[in-house]
């Protein structure tokens, strides 16, 4: 696979550790977060024809959305960046920044969030999504991997680690069996961007599904959110994204209620 931040170093751990995901120390977080946040960062995945994500601001200035498709499959990707060319499943899309943000919670999370911008969905000009990994400790007092929370609006998904797909460097990155890894494989929804764990791609590739479960999503494109990693902060909070509320200071802030 590709993860351009591993260095000799990093490798070096990870082939100690390739048994089971990393673990990480309270000094881990307190002075080597950006690497933590790198290790623990997902892999997204969407479907060709969809919107596909984009920076957020462009020297400092936001990222205009722009109209909502209305479920007309032609119009799905007007506007958005180009992914470009598909190669077959699990190909490499266009790069694009995911903005993370972290916060420790009173039940003990401390959890990282991951948000990616896109600049409309079916329903509304611009479109926040995310992923939220918890991090817990364990008796050794070692933070590991306890679950994720997936954006599925107007809820939240609780997903437990071990029943995700997940990757670590050296795997085969098309396997999908494999659990209790790195980094979580998150599939966004095709229309809504609505995110899951696994794919779903029988059903309602040309229209929009009612039910959250039927939307469909596959593994076209991906992208390693830490291949291209921003601080959430560098948005500001204040920038207006309509209908879109899950900005990336917004959603630190709200993460330790869910």
């Amino acid at each position: 696979m590709y993860f351009k931040f591993i260095s000799s170093a990093i490798l070096l751990y990870i082939v100690r550790h390739a048994s089971a995901a990393n673990e990480y120390s309270d000094n881990d977080l307190q002075t080597n977060l950006s690497y933590v946040a790198q290790n623990v960062a997902p892999i997204w995945h969407f479907t060709d024809g969809s919107c596909y994500p984009q920076a957020a601001s462009v020297n400092g200035q936001q990222t205009n959305g722009n109209s909502a498709d209305g479920c007309i499959i032609k119009n799905m990707a007007s506007g958005c960046q180009d992914p470009g060319p598909w190669q077959g499943p699990n190909t490499r899309g266009t790069p694009f920044p995911t903005y993370y943000t972290t916060s420790t919670c009173s039940d003990g999370r401390f959890v990282i969030c991951y948000d990616i911008y896109f600049r409309h969905d079916f329903g509304h000009e611009s479109d926040w999504e995310w992923a939220c990994v918890n991090l817990k400790k364990d008796g050794n007092n070692m933070w590991y991997r306890d679950s994720i929370i997936l954006e599925q609006d107007p809820v939240q998904r609780f997903v437990n680690w071990g029943d995700l797909i997940s990757w670590s460097e050296g795997q085969d990155f098309n396997d999908d069996s494999l659990r209790n890894n790195n980094h979580a494989k998150v599939y966004s929804a095709k229309f809504h961007h609505t995110m899951f764990p696994n794919q779903q791609d029988n059903t309602f590739k040309n229209e929009c599904a009612s039910d959250v479960a039927d939307m469909y999503r596959n593994n076209d494109f991906c992208w390693a959110a830490a291949d291209n990693l921003v601080d959430g902060n560098t948005i500001p909070i204040s920038w207006n994204w309509g209908k879109a509320a899950s900005n990336p200071q917004a959603l630190a802030k709200a993460v330790c209620g869910y």
